[in-house]
């Protein structure tokens, strides 16, 4: 039977009032998760029921009596403030089943919620770091950009005078120095020395016939070469020696026909 109590947001069932928060649904609901959870853990642990109820009853701050009538259906409806504690601690735990249908009981880490917080702030936060990493690379290419066409930073960013600009597509043999990361990729080049010529000339001498000439002409342009060799054995030493901040620096000789560094 509803008494006029409808009007104002409360149910009579059992000759006991309770909040409108919580329908007769709800109840069931509620009486059903505690029942399967106290099954469950009794099952797990090898105990009574009466001792699964028990250690539930102390967890959600009741007395056991007040669980067990409750979970036995004795008490249809307990007060408002204690199926409030009944769905807390249900919203807490959950009960699933193994492979073979039984009953396992799982409660939520308190520190779930927490952890998820803190991951969440820290995706927030990466994302806020790389937006700024972002903005300053944009910002640098623009400084570099405007100092670039700038006379007064002509020497900072000229990579070759014009007049020499030639020679650094056009020549025998260059030495390029170059920083690299520890796995060899993302070469930044720092400075290419070029060689325009091997040997310039090479006359032919009195009474030297064309394969003589061809053959001093290699042993000569050998000998050049590894003096190349040998100035960028040195640049690489001063480097290894000296260091270069946040890059390893590479060092390559090239020659307009092969690699030979």
């Amino acid at each position: 039977m509803v008494s006029h109590c409808d009007a104002i947001g409360i149910n009579l069932i059992g000759n006991q009032e309770i909040d409108m928060k919580f329908s007769e649904k709800n109840v069931r609901d509620i009486r059903k998760v505690l029942n399967n959870h106290a099954i469950a853990r009794a099952a797990d642990g090898g105990i009574k029921m009466s001792a699964a109820v028990l250690g539930m009853a102390t967890e959600i701050g009741v007395d056991r009596k007040t669980l067990k009538d409750f979970i036995e259906g004795t008490v249809a409806k307990p007060s408002s403030a204690t199926m409030k504690k009944f769905d807390s601690w249900r919203s807490r735990h959950i009960v699933s089943t193994d492979n073979s249908g039984q009953l396992k009981a799982v409660a939520e880490d308190p520190r779930d919620k927490e952890i998820a917080e803190l991951k969440h702030l820290i995706t927030i936060k990466d994302q806020q770091w790389e937006s700024l990493r972002l903005k300053y690379v944009e910002t640098r290419h623009q400084l570099e950009a405007i100092e670039s066409v700038d006379p007064a930073h002509a020497e900072k960013y000229q990579a070759v005078h014009p007049e020499n600009s030639y020679w650094m597509q056009n020549s025998d043999a260059y030495i390029k120095v170059y920083t690299h990361n520890d796995s060899l990729v993302d070469a930044m080049r720092m400075f290419t020395i070029p060689v325009p010529n091997l040997v310039e000339r090479m006359a032919l001498v009195e009474g030297e016939s064309h394969d003589e000439w061809r053959i001093r002409l290699e042993k000569i342009t050998d000998e050049r070469k590894q003096l190349v060799i040998n100035l960028a054995d040195q640049i690489a030493a001063l480097y290894e020696t000296c260091g270069f901040p946040d890059h390893y620096v590479g060092v390559d000789v090239v020659t307009s026909k092969r690699h030979i560094g």
